[in-house]
């Protein structure tokens, strides 16, 4: 639908393709599934269909006519221009296209990847924004804290002092990719344990290696060899694709039960845009 004008970082992406991590191949997908499930529930499409997942974003120019939302990070200044106006973009809200339009992105003033969803399907907008074209408050499960939320892992017991991973502010180094995240802080981990045979990994596998912690995420290996002594949630792996090297993050222990209440409140919220946009 889109032809790409210029320069950028961004990939097309889809949804996380479980079934393989037998032979090696992790599901994958888009970083924040929250945020590309989002778009595709607004546009009516197959909750699998292909968006563009951009960290630097270049010009899009729309090769037919049909619709786009973008979600994930949030810029300031992004404009759909055609020959006679310029429209201008804000996230989570549905707009019209047609062949020769241009989509530009202002300033990055939120967040690290946004998520450029597109169906070439006509869909009824009406632009007070009260209805299909916008829908605010779509998200009730992220932490009030702004802390990103774990839980044990299998070598928690080794740890000494876990206390240490909850009070140091860790920074994100730039050893950091779709795979994975590296932090580093004044705070030492020691686990006492010895040789460790490679295990099985998750998205948000927190490993505790000599140089510092680094948590696993969506595109990483399938089995790790250094203590995997916590994991952060599947909904908070979603919030850490929105951050960029050189922030900062809090972490925040809790229990199994609340990982489980969180999970299901991010299902329900998902679920009220189904239901709004069905």
């Amino acid at each position: 639908m889109f032809k790409v004008i210029g320069q950028g970082i961004y990939r097309l992406t889809e949804s996380p393709q479980f079934g393989n991590q037998d032979v090696g191949i992790t599901p994958g997908g888009a970083m924040d599934r929250f945020s590309f499930y989002t778009g595709n529930i607004m546009l009516k499409n197959p909750e699998d269909s292909k968006a563009y997942e951009i960290i630097y974003p270049p010009v899009f120019e729309a090769e037919s006519d049909g619709c786009f939302v973008i979600t994930g990070s949030k810029y300031s200044g992004s404009f759909l221009e055609n020959d006679c106006s310029k429209i201008e973009i804000i996230n989570n809200r549905v707009y019209q296209i047609k062949v020769g339009d241009t989509l530009h992105f202002g300033n990055k003033i939120d967040g690290f990847r946004s998520y450029l969803c597109f169906s070439s399907s006509k869909i009824s907008i009406k632009n007070s924004g009260k209805e299909r074209g916008k829908f605010s408050n779509i998200a009730h499960w992220h932490s009030k804290k702004g802390t990103i939320r774990v839980v044990k892992g299998p070598e928690y017991k080794f740890l000494n002092e876990p206390n240490n991973f909850f009070k140091a502010h860790w920074v994100i180094t730039k050893d950091t990719s779709n795979m994975g995240m590296r932090l580093e802080s004044d705070s030492i981990l020691e686990v006492n344990m010895g040789n460790m045979i490679s295990e099985a990994v998750s998205d948000g596998t927190v490993q505790i290696t000599p140089k510092g912690p680094i948590i696993l995420l969506r595109h990483r290996q399938t089995v790790g060899g250094y203590p995997r002594c916590f994991n952060v949630i599947q909904p908070d792996v979603d919030l850490l694709a929105q951050y960029m090297p050189g922030q900062i993050l809090r972490f925040e222990f809790i229990e199994m039960d609340e990982a489980i209440r969180i999970a299901k409140t991010m299902n329900n919220d998902l679920n009220r845009l189904r239901d709004r946009f069905r």
